[in-house]
């Protein structure tokens, strides 16, 4: 196998680690602390038994390079400095070059894997935790000087294999590290890296595994967060009824986190009487005009579609709108205007025999949308930024089952509508099945009444009916916590702001690895902690399959997908 461009990267960077210029261990293996080798998670069980080598945590003498031209800065304003900052500066000057001068060192420690202890995701995990917050120290692992890692890097690359660094497969009864030193290596950048591996065992059933990726960036909450969470619950289950639904808004922050389309601001001018021309932007997507706020209950349409996929991917062919009772007022077929590659009739219950007959565009449903809503309009669905999507349509008023009912594991896990269905109003939905008498496939207005009933019984019962303990958070939103708070930054393909990496402070979208590479070196001296994941090798290898977001057809294509404006209620 030949050098890549990620491969020469990561020999470049060895040269600053210090650690990796010590001398390999003899009798206690040595070497940095390095992110385990995930498996995807559709990866084979099998593969898990046996793992990749561990990654660095210390910064690079590029980032110390940075730091002293930080502190030559400051030297030419230590004229304008109080003698309290310049104190400061001085000691922290001085810090800076204790580091340099003790930097860390890991070490495996043998106390930590006695009794056939096997090491797991959720202790490399914790071990990170223990580096950049106040987590206990790790037996298995031991790190000296501590105080000194300036920044932690996890590099995940599914399918790399013993093999593939050219080792010997360790037992799966065997929980010791094992040396990296090999001849055949396929990528020897690691045998420069690295002295050691670990095995780490997956996260997972007997029969299943479940995802490494999420075992590692999700952590059980501290006492004291589970203290506060528990009073905020008990406070949400005071909270007064209300049969208002402008309660269950979806707020500006989780419309940016589930990749709405953002609203535009509130125009200088409002238009007394839109026209259908108003609704019109220049890119092909429509917006109801700003109005003012008229006082009362607001007007709640369901809304579901049904959809196709053409080489621009998703796109519309049945829109069902139901009013605040469950009741139709419009339902149509749509045929779209580039040939439709997949009806998706599974999903959709639709055929080209269906559509043939067809001639309302999506020219035609925009103009009817104008009919049915305004700007003061709540839009209800259940993950209903998919709808709106297909639509092109932009609405700041929403509310989407998929956040207002929980998943059992929390989020940013999202239940089903059919689950809903059946644990909430205990009730089958979607049960249409393909046979000779039918082609299976969703029923639009069904689903869009459905989310009309959750969201009534959702009144009827309180804010907190519908929700799960889960006292879990994020490792972003663990180290974002503390007299000392870090930052991090989640580089990955798809759109990783609207799943695991939207409590990171950066995420960044990618579609191949190269990306990946460039997103994380461009993330490293503004973030304490960065995450990002080489999927190439796992895809090429069968192991998994890159998604729709990954291969660009994600939220990228939405119009104006950032800080939403903050419009009167």
């Amino acid at each position: 196998m030949g050098s890549t461009k990620k491969d020469k990267h990561l020999k470049k960077q060895s040269k600053s680690l210090t650690p990796a210029q010590s001398p390999k261990p003899t009798s206690s293996p040595h070497g940095k602390k390095r992110k385990h080798d995930e498996q995807e998670d559709d990866a084979p069980p099998t593969v898990t038994a046996v793992v990749g080598p561990l990654g660095a945590t210390e910064a690079s003498g590029e980032d110390d390079e940075e730091e002293d031209g930080i502190a030559g800065e400051e030297d030419g304003e230590e004229q304008t400095l109080s003698k309290a900052a310049k104190g400061k500066a001085k000691k922290r000057r001085k810090e800076e070059q204790r580091a340099l001068e003790n930097p860390p060192a890991f070490s495996f420690d043998t106390r930590g894997f006695k009794g056939g202890r096997m090491i797991k995701v959720q202790d490399v995990r914790d071990f990170v935790l223990h580096l950049l917050s106040d987590e206990k120290a790790q037996q298995w692992l031991y790190v000296a000087n501590k105080r000194n890692v300036r920044r932690v890097v996890s590099l995940m690359i599914p399918g790399i294999t013993p093999a593939t660094l050219g080792v010997a497969s360790p037992s799966l009864a065997s929980n010791m590290p094992f040396g990296l030193a090999s001849t055949t290596s396929q990528l020897p950048v690691f045998q420069t890296l690295f002295s050691h591996a670990c095995p780490t065992k997956a996260p997972g059933e007997r029969n299943r595994m479940h995802s490494c990726y999420q075992a590692f960036t999700t952590t059980p909450l501290t006492g004291g967060e589970k203290d506060r969470r528990e009073k905020a619950r008990k406070a949400q289950g005071q909270t007064e009824r209300t049969s208002d639904p402008s309660a269950y808004l979806l707020s500006h922050e989780q419309m940016t986190e589930q990749a709405y389309p953002v609203p535009s601001p509130i125009p200088s001018t409002i238009i007394d009487s839109p026209t259908f021309d108003d609704w019109k932007r220049p890119d092909g997507w429509i917006e109801a005009p700003y109005m003012k706020p008229t006082g009362g209950i607001r007007r709640v349409l369901g809304l579901d579609c049904e959809m196709c996929l053409t080489e621009d991917g998703s796109e519309l062919t049945r829109l069902s709108v139901v009013d605040s009772k469950g009741k139709r007022i419009f339902d149509s077929l749509v045929k779209p205007d580039k040939p439709i590659l997949d009806y998706l009739t599974r999903y959709s219950g639709l055929t080209a025999e269906k559509l043939e007959n067809v001639t309302t565009k999506l020219a035609d449903i925009q103009a009817s949308l104008a009919t049915l809503l305004d700007h003061n309009t709540i839009l209800l669905g259940h993950s209903l930024e998919c709808d709106l999507r297909v639509l092109k349509l932009i609405h700041p008023w929403v509310i989407d089952t998929s956040v207002i009912y929980q998943h059992p594991r929390g989020p940013p896990f999202k239940a089903s509508l059919k689950w809903l269905a059946q644990k909430w109003l205990k009730k089958e939905i979607q049960n249409v099945t393909a046979s000779e008498l039918s082609v299976g496939g969703h029923d639009s207005e069904e689903d869009a009444r459905t989310c009309v009933e959750l969201l009534q019984l959702k009144m009827q019962k309180g804010p907190g009916f519908g929700e799960f303990v889960t006292d879990q958070e994020t490792i972003f939103e663990r180290i974002a916590r503390g007299p000392e708070p870090k930052t991090s930054a989640v580089i990955d393909h798809g759109t990783p702001g609207q799943w695991h990496g939207a409590k990171a402070q950066t995420t960044i979208a990618c579609s191949t690895d190269d990306e990946i590479l460039d997103g994380m070196i461009s993330s490293l001296g503004g973030h304490d902690f960065t995450i990002g994941r080489f999927m190439e090798l796992s895809h090429g290898l069968g192991w998994s399959q890159p998604t729709n977001a990954a291969l660009g057809k994600s939220s990228s294509t939405l119009p104006g997908i950032a800080a939403a404006p903050i419009l009167p209620l």
